[in-house]
């Protein structure tokens, strides 16, 4: 049984962990500048748009979160968005909510906290 933080996403797994949605590109209308991203940069916000535009709050969006926020610690909306992802998945599980193979989810714990707090202060 996956928990919370053993879901490891990487830039390279993406494509696999998220292969039921269509990553969202970032248009840039006539931009003055280009912003020179790196690939795994680009490859991780474009799944992020697509989980911020369908609300979607789950272990991979968490841990997705968590690598966006690693390539660009400064962006207040992904650290928004990871707040309401844990107190979501907090409340599912306080409540006895099942995950998506039907098991019955474990309330975060102690450590999965802790946890948070190190990488943030970790960034």
């Amino acid at each position: 049984k996956q928990t919370t933080m053993a879901l490891n996403v990487t830039p390279g797994n993406l494509s696999t962990v998220f292969s039921d949605i269509e990553p969202t590109l970032q248009v840039e209308a006539s931009p003055v500048c280009s912003i020179a991203y790196t690939a795994d940069f680009v490859t991780a916000y474009d799944y992020l748009r697509t989980c911020l535009r369908t609300d979607e709050h789950s272990d991979r969006t968490l841990a997705l979160s968590g690598l966006c926020l690693r390539l660009n610690p400064a962006n207040y909306t992904v650290w928004h968005y990871r707040r309401r992802i844990l107190a979501s998945l907090q409340q599912r599980r306080a409540s006895g909510g099942e995950g998506k193979s039907g098991d019955k989810l474990p309330p975060l714990d102690a450590d999965v906290l802790k946890s948070e707090l190190e990488m943030a202060s970790n960034l």
